[in-house]
């Protein structure tokens, strides 16, 4: 099965072309692409997909499925990610699916020696976070994503080893100064390939057409949080 999966979360946006599944039961990136963006991320979008269809030699009907982050993360860069997969199924008349960022970071990150927590840049000194086992994958969940204080990434039961903590919102001095010292890790990369490996799975085990299309926000956009003052 030939899959696009892109990752519009933050202002890196990525596309990466994934295929499993028949002759290659283990999921192989063929073909990956970020772009720091400054403006959009629906600016830039097809034209880098189309990029990489041709440098991989995929023909667009060749595409079996496609899958995008869903959140959390940026308002605007989730909506267009999300819309961009749900347009392209529709034209094609493929399935498409919604993946959450930061499983798909836990699964970019990889085995880690103790439980796994990605963090994101939430604004007003927050961060988006979830914590996942140390090596499984997909990734198996222990505390769903949430929205609050760097310090809430150290929480964890008596005798449990300090979790590894990475991503763009894992400060390391702020959360040294919290107490957790010696386990932030730098941000993973191919976060739309990891993404696009944990939709194929998901695509083997049943999941159908539209699953996870729901945007994971875990905050109200800030216009929604004006009009309600």
């Amino acid at each position: 099965m030939r899959l696009v999966a892109i990752d519009t979360s933050t202002w890196w946006g990525a596309l990466a072309l994934v295929e499993g599944g028949g002759a290659c039961p283990a999921a192989r990136t063929v073909a990956e692409a970020g772009l720091l963006v400054g403006d959009s991320h629906a600016a830039h979008l097809l034209p880098i997909l189309e990029r990489l269809l041709a440098e991989a030699g995929w023909p667009v009907e060749s595409v079996d499925a496609f899958a995008a982050t869903r959140g959390p993360g940026s308002f605007t860069g989730i909506r267009v990610g999300l819309g961009t997969v749900r347009g392209l199924g529709l034209a094609s008349g493929r399935p498409c699916l919604g993946i959450g960022t930061l499983r798909a970071m836990a699964e970019a990150f990889g085995p880690a020696e103790s439980d796994r927590v990605p963090l994101l840049p939430a604004g007003r000194g927050e961060v988006f976070g979830a914590r996942y086992d140390p090596a499984s994958s997909p990734p198996v969940e222990r505390a769903a994503p949430w929205l609050g204080p760097p310090a809430r990434a150290l929480e964890r039961e008596p005798g449990v080893a300090e979790p590894v903590v990475f991503g763009t919102g894992a400060d390391a001095a702020a959360l040294a100064a919290a107490g957790l010292r010696g386990t932030v890790r730098r941000s993973p990369t191919s976060v739309a390939a990891a993404a696009g490996r944990l939709a194929l799975s998901r695509l083997a085990g049943g999941a159908r057409d539209g699953d996870g299309l729901s945007p994971c926000y875990l905050r109200p956009p800030d216009a929604e949080v004006r009009g309600a003052l």
